[in-house]
């Protein structure tokens, strides 16, 4: 928690420069870019990245790991054939002229994101969560000040957050490698056997049948706006949504990073050695989480309009809007960090992926309505309302498939969601009297 919040820290310090020298034009298409590239990394290792901390003995958790290399490896070969036959045709699609050559970017990306995530779901397994968060710290650092630089130098060009992004994956990758990891790489090609790596396929195969889809899925419905509102508002209104969704995401992250590895590896023994209190630790992570988010996130609910306009400038007072939207559905982002693991940890992956196609349907349903009135503000609202409905009805049901009241579960959050939410909007108006009286005087 503490690494995270110093990455959270200088997230918040650095966005409000940032945002005055990329414009929102920028963001869009650096969006769209890592969207793209974003899929292609759930296709690469089959989600087997997942399966890491789950085995008892060690060498059944290497043959997963040697799995999820040669996976990334032949996953890396088909994408660079492909950009090379395909790579103009993709650049004219997605409308990315702007970026040239860094569109080749993406294969590199791809590995050095699967490779770093082998290692930190490694890392998970043997409860070396300090010298992930040092790694996190790291690239975060890197990472923004490199962007700043190089957009100070630019004029704000989109390869700024590119080439920014892509230093901090390759950063990542030496220092998770170089934490500890390089002690595994021994190992790994003494004991690598194909027979071996068939029976970890076969024996985690509901991760490629059920986590998989369920991961692609949900992952295509958080990028829903990014495709839809392209053709249909433009690439600043996608910058503006983008940028509102990676400041609500600060929070989450910080929070999510620091907790979920640790309750996914916690809840992994629990399962293995005293599953009956499994409910138990679940209900108490989910309580704790939301309690957490509902300050923050109801704040940023009802006051993201001036937040925004007034740290990071007039043209983002758009984007602070569309945090009202979705400030109250980052709540049950929050939760879900840690509360979506249980899947996993019972088995029961095929859920992930009826519940992430609900979503997305929902998700989709929304975003339509707003495009087909031509109204950018309602499709917004919609995908927002969507977005919370469906999350707190997944968060219950997996609360429901641990045997817990979910009935009372339920009226408590609702309760507490309106209580908070209440008691902003009645700071909010007495804020504006304030201010009209200000003006009168």
């Amino acid at each position: 928690m503490s690494g995270s919040a110093i990455v959270t820290v200088l997230g918040f310090i650095l966005t409000p420069v940032l945002s005055r020298i990329y414009p929102p034009a920028a963001y869009g298409q650096f969006a769209v870019f890592n969207s793209v590239v974003s899929n292609l990394n759930l296709l690469a290792t089959l989600a087997y990245t997942s399966a890491i901390p789950l085995p008892k003995a060690k060498r059944d958790a290497l043959a997963v790991v040697q799995l999820n290399v040669v996976l990334t490896l032949s996953m890396f070969g088909i994408v660079t054939l492909a950009l090379a036959g395909l790579g103009a045709h993709l650049v004219r699609w997605l409308n990315l002229q702007s970026l040239g050559a860094w569109i080749y970017l993406m294969p590199v990306l791809m590995l050095l994101y699967n490779f770093s995530l082998t290692m930190s779901s490694w890392y998970i397994r043997t409860k070396s969560f300090r010298t992930r968060t040092t790694a996190d710290l790291i690239m975060s650092v890197v990472s923004r000040v490199f962007t700043l630089g190089y957009g100070w130098f630019t004029g704000g060009q989109s390869a700024g957050l590119i080439l920014g992004d892509s230093l901090g994956k390759f950063t990542l990758f030496g220092g998770l490698l170089r934490s500890g990891f390089q002690q595994e790489l021994r190992p790994l090609w003494r004991t690598f056997s194909w027979r071996r790596i068939r029976e970890a396929a076969y024996k985690y195969r509901e991760f490629p049948l059920y986590v998989l889809p369920g991961g692609y899925i949900s992952s295509l419905s958080s990028q829903l706006p990014v495709f839809m509102l392209t053709g249909a508002f433009g690439s600043t209104v996608v910058g503006l949504y983008s940028f509102a969704a990676s400041l609500l995401e600060i929070p989450v992250s910080l929070i999510g990073s620091g907790i979920a590895p640790v309750f996914y590896q916690k809840a992994a023994e629990v399962q293995h050695t005293e599953p009956e209190r499994l409910k138990d630790i679940t209900l108490n992570i989910y309580y704790k989480l939301l309690y957490i988010g509902l300050l923050p996130l109801g704040f940023i609910t009802v006051f993201g309009d001036l937040i925004f306009k007034l740290i990071f400038g007039a043209r983002w007072e758009m984007a602070g809007v569309f945090t009202g939207y979705l400030g109250y559905y980052y709540i049950f982002r929050l939760t879900g960090q840690a509360t979506g693991m249980i899947y996993n940890v019972l088995q029961r992956q095929q859920y992930a992926l009826i519940t992430n196609t609900l979503l997305l349907l929902t998700r989709g349903a929304g975003l339509a309505v707003g495009i087909w009135m031509k109204d950018v503000n309602m499709a917004m609202l919609l995908f927002g309302v969507s977005s919370l409905v469906s999350t707190f009805l997944i968060d219950l049901h997996i609360l429901y498939l641990l045997k817990l009241p979910v009935v009372r579960i339920a009226l408590r959050t609702i309760l507490l969601m309106a209580l908070a939410l209440g008691f902003f909007f009645l700071l909010r108006l007495g804020f504006n009297q304030l201010h009209i009286q200000i003006l009168h005087v």
